[in-house]
């Protein structure tokens, strides 16, 4: 089964006995070249990255990291050429590689076998709804950017924390303020770091898609596949 990939990072939770796998290819079926991680593999004893089905990358010693007892959460995140996976509220990776041949990835496929049945999550797929209220909710970033879509007439607010509250230092990207006119990058709550015209940026009838990345010190925020504004 494929879906298409929005962003770098998918975070997903699982319930299987072993052989949690997931592709990384760029359409909507098995393509050359083709990125796949397998968690709880060999009988759940291990976890590997294989580029080609070829072999593996890297392979970890995982045992007991997935069960059909309950659910377990991961995060995978392909991005500047590598795969980095790892589990909930753990921002070390368990298993990182670079992709030896670089591609553009735009869907993943998920899967269990070798006797195991499973049941997925994609957290990625969530509706969230907020209310009239400058009140933060507060998810987990892994990674350094954060791909996502939104409808509403004015003020998407986002806030880049070092936990999951509001903290100091702290970043908050206005989209869509002033009456939908501007938008804006501010730290501690003080004045605008970067603020510019962008008129009409939101739409309450309409889901717009931006992306917020934050690597080597710069924060960029811009419409989906396109230079940052």
């Amino acid at each position: 089964r494929f879906r298409q990939l929005h962003g770098k990072t998918l975070r997903f939770q699982v319930k299987t006995a072993h052989d949690c796998h997931v592709a990384f290819t760029s359409a909507a079926e098995e393509t050359d070249p083709m990125v796949e991680v397998f968690i709880g593999a060999w009988e759940g004893a291990a976890s590997a990255i294989r580029f080609k089905k070829a072999d593996d990358l890297v392979k970890v010693d995982t045992p007991d990291i997935v069960t059909e007892a309950e659910y377990r959460e991961f995060w995978i995140v392909v991005d500047h050429n590598e795969v980095r996976v790892g589990k909930a509220g753990e921002w070390e990776p368990l298993m990182q590689a670079p992709i030896p041949e670089p591609f553009e990835i735009t869907h993943y496929g998920y899967s269990t076998g070798w006797g195991a049945t499973g049941w997925w999550k994609f957290l990625n797929d969530r509706v969230l709804n907020t209310e009239d209220c400058l009140t933060y909710n507060f998810e987990p970033v892994y990674g350094d950017s954060i791909a996502f879509s939104v409808a509403c007439s004015n003020d998407a607010h986002l806030a880049l924390t070092s936990g999951a509250e509001e903290t100091s230092p702290m970043y908050e990207i206005f989209i869509g303020g002033w009456e939908n006119q501007h938008s804006a990058i501010r730290l501690n709550k003080g004045d605008d770091m970067a603020k510019v015209e962008t008129p009409d940026v939101l739409c309450c009838e309409e889901e717009r898609k931006f992306y917020v990345s934050f690597r080597n010190g710069q924060i960029k925020v811009g419409y989906k596949d396109t230079d940052p504004f």
